[in-house]
């Protein structure tokens, strides 16, 4: 393989394209997914009363390990919903404080934000990427704090038993974002059973999607219950269609949505062990290359989800080159990549004019650790770590490639 870089004319160690998502094929459709939308769509019921979803929600909770799921249209409206049920909210008064990383998409804070809490970001732990316990410790405030929400974010748990026993201290409820967490386990048990209510999405990035969708899991029947009746208008789970106990809204999901995700969950946990196995991999040979740092795994981490593989840049061990230069190297090597979230969330544009035209919504307490995330992160998505052996074999080529020639015409890091 030529030591010139692709990005300067030399030959690209990747050429063989990457694992397209979703895992789609025509033979997949023939034989289980045609079939599968046929049949609600000779049905007649694409909506009420809604069999494939809550065949796909028992299915979802049976794999969580959690009670009982409800199916949702989004991951946003899973998180309204799990904080609903939790908290008893009415969407009027006031939810108290909620304590959430600072490093997350915007869905996490928007829909906390949408069931009237007041937010306090926090900094995350340093390896993991996930809420710092130390940071929500330090942020309770007795009296105002009510809720802890969690992100196991790019599939790394979050430390739910240092969060529980805050939680428990302080009489707070957890609600725990497993957005990009589809599949991990905390010391054996998957995310979504661990906290008062899980809240997963479906988007189409995801581990497991349809495109657009969402489900909240929990162990608690009256928040099932209160989900439900957040979703259906106010209805009971088995309450009659014009009876409205609570106020609600609408957000059913659509039947074929639910078709589909009953046939895709049947390769979730394949897909999991495939991409823990590339991960581990990878990880093996990129701790022996300075600069690049692989995701280091808790203690407590048994199964990671890996939407996304969280790396961290360190521009002096590549000859003071940036990571911008890294990126596109590595891009040009056929090896894609990103630099993840720019800045800590309540640095984003809408949510800074939330805090100056409401700032008794939003506390921003100090996040070093986020803030070098920020500057440092590169990022492989999870359709990567479902390659072969050879494609990671190519990625750790890349690196030492990029490596190699970049402490070869050092540059001074400004």
């Amino acid at each position: 393989m030529s030591e010139k870089l692709a990005i300067q004319g030399g030959t690209p160690v990747h050429t063989t394209g990457w694992p397209t998502w979703p895992q789609n094929s025509g033979e997949l459709w023939d034989s289980k997914v045609e079939p599968a939308l046929k049949e609600v769509y000779l049905s007649r019921t694409e909506g009420l009363p809604a069999p494939k979803a809550k065949e796909f929600s028992e299915a979802f909770a049976r794999y969580c390990g959690a009670e009982y799921g409800v199916m949702m249209p989004h991951g946003t409206d899973s998180i309204m919903a799990a904080l609903t049920g939790v908290l008893d909210l009415d969407g009027f008064s006031d939810a108290g404080e909620i304590i959430m990383p600072n490093y997350t998409f915007i869905a996490t804070a928007s829909a906390a934000l949408d069931r009237r809490f007041t937010i306090a970001f926090v900094d995350v732990d340093p390896d993991t990427f996930t809420i710092d316990p130390k940071a929500v410790e330090e942020a309770v405030r007795p009296g105002k704090t009510t809720a802890i929400l969690p992100v196991h974010l790019g599939g790394h748990p979050a430390d739910m038993g240092a969060l529980q026993k805050i939680a428990d201290k302080h009489g707070l409820k957890v609600v725990e974002d497993c957005a990009q967490a589809h599949g991990a386990e905390y010391d054996g048990q998957k995310v979504g059973s661990l906290g008062d209510a899980g809240a997963f999405s479906f988007q189409s990035s995801k581990n497991l999607t349809s495109g657009e969708g969402g489900m909240v899991t929990t162990n608690d029947v009256d928040v099932r219950n209160r989900v439900v009746a957040f979703k259906d208008v106010g209805r009971h789970p088995e309450g009659e269609r014009w009876e409205y106990p609570r106020l609600g809204w609408n957000y059913r999901a659509s039947e074929y949505l639910a078709a589909l995700l009953n046939i895709r969950l049947d390769f979730l946990e394949a897909e999991t062990l495939r991409r823990n196995e590339n991960g581990d991999y990878l990880r093996k040979y990129l701790n022996d290359m300075p600069g690049l740092v692989p995701p280091k795994l808790s203690p407590t981490t048994t199964m990671h989800g890996y939407h996304l593989y969280m790396t961290m840049f360190d521009p002096n061990e590549f000859g003071g080159h940036s990571r911008g230069e890294f990126i596109a190297a590595l891009s040009a090597e056929g090896i894609p990549s990103s630099s993840g979230y720019g800045t800590p969330l309540s640095d984003s544009e809408g949510l800074k004019y939330v805090a100056s035209k409401y700032p008794d919504l939003i506390r921003r307490l100090p996040c070093p650790n986020i803030e070098k995330a920020c500057a440092g992160s590169v990022w492989f998505g999870q359709n990567i770590l479902l390659g072969s052996r050879d494609d990671m074999n190519d990625i750790v080529e890349a690196v030492g490639k990029i490596h190699k020639a970049f402490r070869a015409n050092a540059t001074p890091v400004s």
